[in-house]
């Protein structure tokens, strides 16, 4: 009976025209926390936002800045030697001892995937002389990046009421973090022994999405009372990045996937590698290198997009080099949205008279021109 009533609901199905199964479109979640943003890395384009730019307490996430200014300081093959200060930071601990020796490598990691306090004061004292003054690169850096809602008074994310970053912040750092390949290669790693002998440490990074997540590639965690639970994170599909922060969200690992799932449905990275020719000289046999660079651009997975040349048949010298002489057009679904600019690649004067028979072809190379340039 239950194999006929089967067969009579397909049946219907059929004669009807409806479909047997419905593909499961991706729609835009709904998620609970207090900021969040969705941003492809290469453009800045976003892709989600909510409450995106207001200045919270992000604890941890902090140490994104952290682990980019030591990079940027500092040799990582440097020993140092850990001082007091560093010993018993509040928090998450690499346990290091006072007197220590440890290498800044070795500490980049424990601060990264163990998350330890110690590590970043360590690493803080080392770099700048002290706390403070380390927070102080900290904002240099910030404002460089045009961090305008963000402000850092440790290398840790403890809880103060002058540190705080905003969703948008901490989403255009980690872009720019992530073409460090030093930092790239810390926040993807998922185990790492620091140290050797007795001071040896095992570790783990506490991202789960590294091991749950595909193309997942780091970054970091976070978490304090006042903060609540902390998020950044980036996934690399084909040749899109996309970077995911949440504030303050205690469904933080589902989230992102879901993000993640929402924001690789809607885009598409579309690469021109660039163009090399030449282009004739009226008047002469020459000949001009010329150029263009290469172009990226995000659409919808369906869009058709294309790159047409469109530069004149010859070139009138003296032409400098740099001198923009044409343009690729960039074509997305039939119109045309962007140039791409064709450049001179050298220094071209103008050639010597060869009498009046060359100057009348000239002349007359250059009426046509005149014509049918656009």
């Amino acid at each position: 009976m239950k194999k006929l009533i089967l067969l009579i609901l397909v049946l219907s199905l059929l004669l009807t025209g409806l479909p047997l199964s419905v593909s499961a479109q991706v729609t835009k979640p709904a998620v609970d926390a207090t900021a969040v943003i969705l941003m492809e890395a290469s453009t800045g384009q976003i892709l989600y936002e909510k409450n995106a730019n207001a200045p919270l307490p992000m604890a941890s996430t902090t140490k994104i800045m952290t682990c980019l200014v030591v990079l940027e300081h500092c040799d990582p093959n440097e020993v140092i030697t850990v001082p007091t200060d560093a010993v018993g930071v509040e928090g998450s601990s690499a346990y290091l001892r006072h007197g220590e020796q440890i290498s800044i490598i070795d500490l980049l990691y424990c601060l990264m995937l163990r998350s330890a306090n110690d590590a970043a004061s360590a690493l803080a004292i080392h770099t700048a002389g002290s706390i403070e003054e380390f927070a102080r690169l900290m904002n240099e850096k910030a404002q460089k990046l045009g961090m305008e809602n963000s402000h850092f008074t440790n290398p840790h994310g403890l809880d103060h009421e002058e540190h705080y970053a905003s969703a948008a912040d901490l989403a255009k750092l980690t872009a720019h973090a992530l073409e460090n390949e030093s930092f790239c290669r810390i926040v993807s790693t998922k185990s790492y022994l620091a140290g050797s002998g007795e001071n040896q440490r095992a570790l783990t990074n506490h991202n789960r999405l590294l091991y749950s997540l595909e193309g997942c590639i780091g970054v970091k965690t976070g978490y304090t009372i006042r903060a609540g639970r902390c998020l950044v994170s980036a996934c690399k599909r084909e040749d899109t990045t996309l970077i995911c922060v949440t504030i303050n969200c205690r469904a933080d690992w589902q989230s992102h996937k879901d993000l993640y799932s929402y924001g690789f449905s809607k885009v598409k990275r579309v690469l021109y590698s660039g163009f090399e020719g030449t282009l004739p000289v009226a008047g002469s046999t020459l000949r001009v290198p010329v150029y263009a660079e290469g172009y990226a651009l995000l659409t919808e997975p369906e869009s058709q997009v294309s790159f047409s040349l469109n530069c004149p048949h010859f070139l009138f010298a003296p032409i400098d080099k740099g001198e923009r002489v044409g343009q690729i057009l960039v074509v997305l679904n039939g119109t045309t949205i962007d140039t791409i600019p064709i450049y001179a690649e050298e220094n071209l004067v103008l050639p010597p008279e060869k009498g009046p028979i060359a100057r009348f072809f000239s002349a007359i190379i250059s009426f046509f021109q005149g014509l049918f340039h656009t």
